[in-house]
């Protein structure tokens, strides 16, 4: 007998991918940046999704299209990740100058913004930079610094990115980083979103200069973003998988006093760091659920 919960994830999957987001560019922050838009209804208030560390907007497919019962959607790509085009060289300020960029350049302030990851945190550091863009942030499964656990870089060695001899190829070498459980079909259409063709080689999308954000000395002090963060007066609420190994259970219960303006922390059970593409039924509910609250 054919498992019915996997037939109705499938077709969960294949319904979203039907709604695909429109593909877009527009000049911000000193780059090209790509970005896909639901339009949602008329008049709707404005959604921003951003993706986490060399991730890209198709992060979202399996979210965005839903929310746009409701909401205008977007989600962009980051310098250096997706479509979006690349710079000689990345620093942390940039992705927090991009989201704010972004919104200038579409009109969208007083937005509200949903940010998993890296997007998450870049997002906080926008929200502190210019207040009056966001109406709300929701923070999905990132890693904050804190005193005792401060934020550090990968410390591994730079290098380039590989390239494969056929699309079979480079296809089978995708996985999530870290590395964790996710649907088949989730993963196959993430792939597919992740590659592009160059010559006679397959790479993938983000640059490989980009990989460089994290390159930082064994002994540099990390970053606590609990000060950084200290002056912050967005609103917030944070979303988190229960078994990430982003935000751990002993993160995950700093979260709610980490920042001034915390509204709420919720766990999703039996999920881990990648949310939008391992439960993105589940993450799919929580944001329904926060985006229908007042925020005063």
């Amino acid at each position: 007998m054919a498992d019915q919960l996997l037939a109705s994830f499938d077709d969960f999957i294949s319904r979203s991918a039907a709604r695909p987001g429109s593909s877009r560019f527009i000049e911000a922050a000193g780059i090209r940046m790509h970005y896909l838009e639901w339009a949602g209804p008329p008049g709707a208030p404005v959604l921003l999704l951003l993706h986490g560390y060399l991730a890209h907007a198709h992060w979202w497919d399996f979210v965005a299209p839903w929310l746009a019962d409701s909401h205008r959607v977007i989600a962009p790509d980051f310098g250096g990740m997706g479509d979006s085009g690349h710079r000689p060289q990345y620093r942390h300020g940039d992705f927090h100058a991009e989201i704010n960029a972004l919104v200038d350049a579409l009109g969208i302030g007083g937005c509200t913004v949903a940010g998993h990851s890296f997007g998450g945190r870049a997002l906080l550091y926008a929200c502190a930079q210019r207040p009056e863009q966001f109406r709300r942030a929701i923070v999905v499964d990132s890693r904050l610094g804190s005193k005792d656990d401060p934020v550090r870089g990968f410390d591994e060695e730079w290098r380039p990115k590989k390239r494969y001899s056929s699309e079979e190829t480079i296809l089978s070498r995708f996985t999530l980083r870290p590395i964790e459980p996710a649907p088949a079909a989730a993963l196959r259409h993430m792939a597919r979103a992740s590659i592009r063709q160059e010559g006679d080689s397959w790479v993938w999308k983000f640059d490989e200069n980009v990989t460089r954000l994290y390159q930082v000395p064994k002994d540099a002090p990390g970053v606590d973003d609990t000060v950084a963060l200290r002056g912050m007066r967005t609103p917030v609420d944070f979303i988190y998988g229960e078994m990430s190994r982003v935000v751990t259970p002993a993160r995950a219960a700093l979260l709610a006093n980490c920042l001034p303006d915390v509204r709420s922390v919720t766990g999703i059970p039996c999920s881990h760091h990648h949310l939008p593409v391992s439960q993105p039924i589940a993450l799919l509910a929580a944001l329904r659920v926060l985006l229908q609250q007042k925020v005063s």
